[in-house]
């Protein structure tokens, strides 16, 4: 069973990091708006399946209806605020640069902790403080420039739109283990009830925004095949799979062991960038995401 729990971390560590090369290589067709509605399409569907074969999950809502409130102010927060700050940051500083800074999510999840849940301040946040800051100063300095913009208010704008990223996703995941932890909702059904409420509420936006434009509708719907498969992948692996499998695997092996290996993602997907993208990446920005990571582990300590 342990063995289990850490093959489930390894999984997730690499779907985290495949969600964003599937979102870069989707946006270079589609924007914001149809990718976030577009990778709905597998996030539903995954999340589906991962709850009709779990045995403690529900399909139908069997739970009070005013937590219902709770897992749409989830999607609002994290997957249409957060996520649109994510996929412009994606852009203007590439997929290493944006997947290195959002790890620092770890340091708003002990903020919002520490006021919302009254968790203490301890002398390894602390010091996990100081290192991820380090690490961010290391990691926005230098790099790709975005086309047809000004390279430094560019790389400031993106560096600055993925830590709001990682804000709003830090506050979710507080509130997502506050409906877990006091609540005991099963993660299976949180997921599918997740993916449901942002099924509608990107399509919802995606037909506002269209409504008076039909030739943008026509755009999204002559996507090429390979554009809707990174979309569709992007909502399989970066939404339903890793966050289930992550779901999984502290189930059976504590936090502290879990957290470490999941942290690794960052350096994968910089790694796929690299290759795939031919991002460039400069010594002090591998640094820079490793004193993140190191802080990460600091801070889980």
């Amino acid at each position: 069973m342990y063995l289990a729990g850490v093959l489930y971390c390894c999984a997730a560590a690499v779907f985290w990091a495949l969600g964003p090369v599937f979102l870069k290589k989707g946006l270079a067709f589609l924007d914001h708006t149809e990718m976030s509605a577009s990778r709905t399409i597998g996030f539903a569907a995954a999340s589906l399946i991962f709850c009709i074969f779990d045995p403690n999950a529900f399909i139908l809502w069997r739970f009070p209806s005013r937590l219902l409130l709770f897992v749409f102010l989830n999607i609002l927060v994290g997957n249409v605020l957060g996520d649109l700050c994510y996929f412009k940051s994606l852009e203007l500083i590439g997929v290493s640069r944006a997947v290195g800074t959002t790890c620092c999510y770890p340091l708003f999840v002990t903020a919002i902790s520490f006021f919302w849940l009254g968790e203490s301040v301890t002398l390894p946040l602390v010091l996990g403080t100081g290192v991820m800051i380090a690490g961010l100063f290391m990691l926005k300095s230098g790099g790709r420039k975005a086309p047809g913009a000004a390279p430094e208010t560019a790389s400031w704008k993106g560096f600055l739109l993925a830590l709001a990223a990682a804000f709003c996703w830090a506050a979710v995941m507080v509130l997502q283990k506050w409906l877990l932890s006091v609540h005991d909702l099963p993660a299976a059904s949180i997921t599918l009830w997740r993916a449901l409420f942002l099924f509608a509420v990107s399509w919802g936006i995606w037909a506002w925004r269209t409504r008076k434009e039909p030739e943008k509708r026509l755009h999204l719907l002559r996507a090429p095949r390979e554009i809707w498969a990174s979309a569709v992948a992007a909502g399989i692996f970066g939404l339903a799979a890793g966050g289930y499998v992550f779901a999984l695997a502290i189930q059976i092996i504590p936090v502290s062991v879990a957290t470490p290996i999941t942290a690794t993602s960052p350096l994968i997907a910089a790694g796929m960038a690299v290759v795939l993208f031919h991002e460039s990446m400069r010594p002090v920005q591998w640094a820079g995401i490793l004193c993140i990571l190191g802080g990460v582990l600091t801070v889980s300590a």
